[in-house]
């Protein structure tokens, strides 16, 4: 009996709308790794297998409360790090294919715990990771997981329009004429009119927005001044020719200027004068970038997630696609210094947390239970070339 599962991509670059679609992807993944365990695992274990493995994992100290099969936190788990695990008999045993699974855990746990508030970039990046998984090990999710990553390139492109949209300004260039109405759905004089139900309810603005942390989503009015790069290594006013230079701590420049262009802003930047907050559109999102003064520091995290993968195994720092370790990866002179970074991480973090870094130079360890900042680092101690 075959199963439908419906995966819905994302009309545009709304918050709501991407984790409409990462919810619905990650969820039709998560059930057809189930049934695909559940449909080899029956036939060649017995019915009783998933019971089995479950009351063997509590014992293990593994697994504590309600498990779902169709949940990927389960299932990806298990297929990487569990020891002699039957899942081994369903999945590629391909390292590369272990590699996207680890991947794929990691970015979930990211996804549901880390305060940036995710864009069409972020899920194409997810949706990739799930394809190439799904081809790895023959997952029909391989199809929809392929148009979601070319439906994000389109909305970050701005070359997608979602079918309403593209309706809405049909008509509104082309309206119709009067005497084209239907008189029979024409209301009445003696007809009470009754107002459509509103979604939305209008409150009092705020005299200054709760910044979100730093790469999280704009809030609030966007100014409309932007400050572009200038041949001086200013970023200026092109109307105006008022560079930020003079705004910044002449030692702080060249840091702050990195940082706020690292994301590819497009189109410049931006500063509320009120509170000295940068912000740009990056990938077609307004985000913020980062102070012309101090940046506050609450512990969490700042900035963006750059693309690589890391884990901590064995306390050390290994990165997934290479699998060098990173004391291994850096000059002689600065091996002392990493060692002492992944001596500083293994204590404040689970063996197999993933570990992912922003352009701010902050280390996270990601896990089912949360993510939390555990290092700051300089890229004389990272691994070479990955904090630019």
């Amino acid at each position: 009996r075959m199963t439908a599962i419906h995966i819905e991509l994302p009309e545009h670059s709304s918050y709501g709308e991407i984790m409409k679609a990462y919810f619905s992807l990650m969820r039709g993944f998560g059930i057809e790794l189930g049934m695909r365990c559940d449909a080899k695992l029956t036939e060649q274990e017995g019915p009783e297998w998933w019971s089995d493995l479950i009351a063997q994992r509590r014992l293990d100290g593994r697994w504590k409360g309600t498990v779902n099969l169709n949940d990927p936190s389960i299932t990806l788990p298990e297929y990487v790090w569990g020891q002699d695990s039957p899942l081994a008999l369903v999945f590629s045993s391909k390292p590369q294919s272990k590699i996207l699974a680890k991947k794929i855990h990691h970015a979930r746990n990211t996804w549901l715990h880390f305060s940036e508030a995710p864009g069409p970039v972020e899920l194409g990046e997810v949706a990739a990771l799930i394809k190439q998984f799904a081809s790895l090990n023959g997952l029909k999710v391989e199809a929809p997981a392929a148009r979601m990553v070319k439906r994000t390139q389109r909305i970050a492109t701005g070359q997608y329009q979602p079918y309403h949209d593209v309706v809405a300004k049909w008509l509104e260039a082309h309206p119709p004429a009067a005497s084209d109405a239907d008189p029979s759905h024409a209301a009445s004089a003696d007809e009470p009119t009754v107002d459509a139900p509103s979604e939305s309810v209008d409150v009092p603005a705020p005299a200054l927005e709760r910044r979100p942390p730093i790469g999280g989503r704009w809030g609030g009015d966007v100014p409309p001044v932007r400050y572009v790069p200038s041949r001086t290594g200013d970023l200026v006013d092109p109307t105006t020719g008022r560079g930020l230079r003079v705004d910044v701590d002449a030692g702080d420049w060249e840091r702050k200027r990195r940082l706020w262009l690292a994301p590819n802003p497009m189109g410049g930047i931006w500063i509320d004068d009120r509170d000295g907050a940068v912000g740009g559109y990056v990938h077609g999102v307004a985000r913020l970038l980062g102070y012309l003064g101090a940046e506050p520091d609450d512990g969490q995290a700042r900035g963006f997630l750059l693309p690589h993968y890391y884990e901590l195994d064995e306390g050390r720092i290994v990165d997934l696609d290479s699998g060098e370790r990173l004391s291994d990866a850096v000059s002689p002179g600065a091996r002392g210094e990493a060692i002492a970074l992944e001596s500083a991480v293994a204590a404040a973090s689970d063996e197999h947390a993933g570990l992912r870094l922003t352009n701010y130079g902050d280390l996270v360890a990601t896990s089912a239970s949360g993510v939390e900042r555990v290092a700051v680092v300089e890229p004389e101690t990272w691994f070479p070339g990955r904090l630019a």
